[in-house]
């Protein structure tokens, strides 16, 4: 046997080919520190179908290459291969870029297996291989969201091939890192590839957003490699004196496994993988195996300046490389394949790692400084309490630094977990990281926890700054919790609990505070005066960050006001140029969307929520991700696009999320149903008692309106209407225009004798109110506001009005509300009551679906099953059942067909 090691891709990445009997065989990972010239062609380039791991894989290396070729015509992508260990997915994507030799760059890192992960574990692999600009970042500690950027550009400025290797084991900050890429690569001319294994994919793992993204985009692709047949196998065992259907059996044609036994020259067919690879390990000197037990400590691979440190030469590593027991990885040496890590260590004797951790740890903090979560997976091996808090601390901050919260916490929660002889402060900082981490997950509940944790602790050392410091935290924690008189009542101990001698820089945040809590409450002239007494706290002490939120809250309360330049100061302080994103920045987006909706400014809106949704998702931030998919989500209904509205709604009630963000998709999703004749009481009467709790106008209005118009609909008087008829003159203030305008129009329709024309709403409101039907149904349209426009064109008693006002309720899907409202005209004596719509009826006779009419409505567009499933947020095999179903149900042959067919009988426009 013969080994012919070899280099491409501009000298990024590496690859190793073994030759037996003149076939190539073997190689799942790249490998050795040889040089191979840029040009010509790779080794065995002709003959890579008879590699075990690419043999049955003409057509996934096709697709990589034809992917790659829409990359180079102007369009990136990203493609995701998958299969399970030792599927051969590594071995695909190296053959796959020795292709490329001398047609771009290729840049390597992959995941590692450790309890907790690096945050960015691949881009650090390849650091040396990135532009200036990403190394600086990454050494320089730089924000999350600045490294995205700076990867992106680095694609975006010439073409190359982004690989990520063991995708199951990836840190969030490499799936935001993905995400972001995948939403971008479509400008490029470059390819990201990864590889992961499905089988390891639990339903909480964080790939799985990735996964979601990638099966809604038109730009990406994923790669199921499936077993070896037993064909194939067959070819391979050759003239070999094995049983190739035993074979086949004992492996379940997983590609590794095959390679290995056809590898194996004992006389018996091992009857397992591990007796294979232990095999390799027999007449190993003390010092190789030393070296391969340390391996084992080591799934970051060992860096090559660890080793002389670690008391080994060339020897060692020579003779594993011999047996084909190690790789060269980007990280250093490590084992050729996971699957020998696993053989390895079950080999190793009961309490024998720790010691191999140990030794891993002192030579790593003799050395230069070393990654703290790579510390923290030693620490922990080694059973070392006072190392693991000691690096988990360290990590926890590098974490959250870079966005990653969910890692951030786990550093945090592992830190106190060993953090007995810490002295009460440390406990209390720690405490604290955790709580922020848990408050921006949306798990509120362990923040509250850990908040009051470190409170007791912060009162036993007499650190008053600090006790108000956590006041202000569970206020906010309490607020989003929905408990709006716990939140005043620790945002009120955060400024009494300092004194008269108060620490300035902590004073000014507990009084901003306030004024936060107070604007939310409409109390503006309260919050007007408490930012006054913050900002001259401000002028007394140097911090700027007091200084943002200041100005940030400034500039909300100047929209709630409707103060000329509000709106735009709030976009200049949180929009492009931070320095970072955090959740007093995202906190001015959720306003500003929140605000935008509020006041009917939807396109604003929606511009907002470009910006701002990927935000929260890139950096980690889903307590800030579900109050604004709830804002979405009631944008999405006062456009009428009530599909979308339940969607987004859905999105925020499916999983825990914080009772503040609930209020609208309850909401949302209530008064869609409730419109549409579904069950809606537990939707509506769950966003009243949340709106009672948090006691503010704007929650309480909205949500009251909705009760009215429920009793409107359906007869049954509720208690609550007398409620909200008060409501309607106790809160006269500014700011509530819209949420009073829509309480007293239905509360006009509920009850018509209610003389409302005196109260200060908006103008479309006060046409409504003041009978203007007509006109009222223009304004409405001029703000995209649907259903409003439909309920003010049946009201007018015009008769073609009607007329187009029950057809746009039937458009809508308000069949409820269309069936009341065509009811009241005949009870009224009005003779010619239009009927329901005739392309509702006729869409109802085809039987097609919500869904399938929206599909049809795009079928006219002439877009793919991947432009449909890009525009629907749905997958490509879904849009194609949906295709399939519309020709079926129309009984049409094609889509063109169907489109025509659609429009003659009026089910799309």
């Amino acid at each position: 046997m013969s080994s012919r090691p070899g280099r491409y891709g501009c000298d990024r990445v590496a690859f190793t080919v073994v030759e037996r009997d003149s076939k190539v065989i073997g190689s799942d990972s790249p490998s050795t520190p040889w040089t191979l010239p840029i040009r010509g062609p790779p080794p065995c380039s002709r003959r890579y179908a008879h590699w075990v791991g690419l043999i049955e894989r003409d057509a996934e290396f096709a697709a990589l290459t034809a992917h790659w070729a829409r990359a180079r015509g102007g369009r990136g992508g990203l493609v995701l291969v998958t299969a399970e260990s030792g599927g051969g997915k590594t071995a695909l994507i190296n053959e796959f870029v020795r292709s490329l030799m001398g047609q771009a760059p290729v840049l390597w890192g992959a995941c590692d297996s450790l309890a907790t992960p690096r945050p960015l574990g691949p881009l650090l692999d390849m650091r040396e291989a990135l532009g200036r600009n990403v190394q600086s970042l990454l050494e320089g500690h730089g924000q999350a969201h600045e490294i995205y950027v700076a990867v992106f550009e680095e694609l975006l400025a010439s073409p190359c091939v982004l690989v990520v290797d063991d995708l199951h084991w990836a840190d969030q900050g490499t799936v935001d890192l993905l995400r972001f890429l995948l939403r971008r690569l479509s400008t490029t001319r470059s390819l990201v590839v990864g590889s992961l294994r499905l089988d390891e994919i639990d339903p909480s793992n964080r790939v799985r957003a990735l996964l979601g993204d990638v099966a809604r985009s038109p730009d990406a692709i994923t790669l199921d490699l499936p077993p070896l047949s037993s064909s194939a196998v067959k070819t391979l065992v050759a003239d070999r004196l094995i049983d190739p259907s035993r074979l086949h059996s004992l492996t379940g044609g997983n590609p590794f496994f095959v390679e290995q036994m056809l590898e194996h020259n004992g006389g018996e067919l091992p009857s397992t993988v591990r007796d294979a690879i232990l095999a390799r390990t027999a007449g190993l000197e003390a010092d190789a195996r030393d070296l391969l037990d340390l391996l084992v400590c080591a799934p970051e691979a060992i860096p090559d300046r660890l080793l002389p440190q670690l008391g080994f030469g060339v020897e060692p590593l020579r003779s594993l490389h011999q047996v084909g027991l190690i790789r060269r990885s980007q990280g250093g040496v490590a084992f050729r394949h996971d699957l020998y890590r696993m053989a390895i260590a079950d080999s190793l004797p009961p309490g024998g790692e720790a010691a191999l951790h140990r030794r891993m740890l002192d030579a790593l903090e003799a050395g230069a400084s070393a990654d703290p979560a790579v510390m923290v997976h030693h620490a922990r091996g080694a059973n070392d309490p006072e190392r693991i808090l000691q690096y988990a601390s360290a990590a926890g901050v590098t974490a959250a630094r870079a966005g990653a919260h969910t890692q951030a916490a786990e550093f945090f929660t592992l830190a106190l977990d060993h953090a007995m002889s810490a002295t009460p402060s440390a406990r209390a900082e720690l405490l604290e990281r955790l709580a922020t981490e848990e408050y921006l997950l949306d798990r509120l509940d362990n923040a509250i926890s850990a908040c009051k944790r470190a409170i007791r602790l912060r009162e036993q050392a007499g650190d008053l700054g600090g006790m108000s410091t956590n006041y202000q935290s569970l206020s906010v924690y309490e607020w989003y919790n929905a408990d709006r008189e716990a939140a005043e009542r620790y945002a009120s101990d955060a400024v009494t609990v300092l004194g008269v001698d108060a620490n300035g820089e902590v004073l000014g945040h507990a009084v901003a505070l306030q004024a936060y809590l107070a604007i939310q409450a409409s109390d503006l002239g309260q919050a007007a005066v408490l930012l006054e007494r913050a900002r001259k706290v401000a002028t007394e002490v140097d911090d700027p960050t007091l200084n943002v939120r200041i100005e940030l809250l400034e500039a909300i309360l100047g929209v709630f006001e409707s103060t000329e330049g509000a709106r735009e100061a709030v976009i200049g302080i949180v929009g492009p140029g931070q320095d970072s994103f955090d959740d007093t920045l995202s906190s001015g987006y959720s306003n500003l969307a929140y605000l935008d909706v509020e006041y009917r400014r939807l396109p604003e809106a929606v511009d907002v929520m470009k910006v701002s949704l990927p935000l929260t998702v890139e950096w980690d931030m889903p307590i800030c991700y579900v109050w604004q998919m709830g804002a979405r989500g009631r944008m999405q209904m006062m456009k009428g696009d009530w599909q979308a509205a339940e969607a987004d709604a859905e999105t925020v009630l499916a999983a825990p999320s914080a009772p503040l963000a609930r209020t609208w998709p309850h909401l949302v999703r209530g008064l869609v149903r409730m419109r549409r004749g579904d069950a809606a009481e537990a939707d509506l009467d769950d966003a009243w008692s949340l709106a009672q709790q948090l006691n503010e106008p704007l929650r309480l209005m909205p949500a009251a309106a909705a009760l009215v118009e429920r009793s409107w609909l359906t007869g049954i008087r509720d208690d609550r209407v007398d409620e909200a008829t008060m409501m309607l003159r106790q809160l006269d203030v500014v700011g509530l225009e819209w949420a009073r305008g829509d309480l007293a129009v239905w509360l006009q329709r509920l009850i018509p004798e209610l003389d409302l024309h005196d109260l200060e709403v908006s103008e479309a409101h006060q046409l409504h109110l003041a009978g203007q039907y007509l006109a009222a149904a223009d304004a409405w349209a001029g703000l995209g506001s649907s259903y409003e426009q439909s309920l003010a064109l049946v009201e007018s008693a015009d008769e073609e009005a009607v007329r187009q006002g029950l057809g746009l309720l039937d458009r809508l899907g308000a069949d409820a509300v269309a069936a009341k409202l065509r009811q009241d005209l005949r009870d009224r004596g009005v003779s010619n009551v239009p009927a329901k719509s005739r392309g509702v009826t006729l869409n109802n006779a085809a039987g097609l679906t919500a869904r399938e009419v929206e599909v049809l409505g795009l079928l006219g567009e002439g877009l793919s099953n991947a432009e449909l499933a890009a525009r629907l947020y749905i997958s490509p095999k879904t849009a194609d059942h949906h295709v399939s179903a519309i020709l079926s149900k129309l009984r049409v042959a094609n889509r063109r067909q169907a489109a025509e067919a659609g429009r003659e009988l009026g089910i799309v426009s």
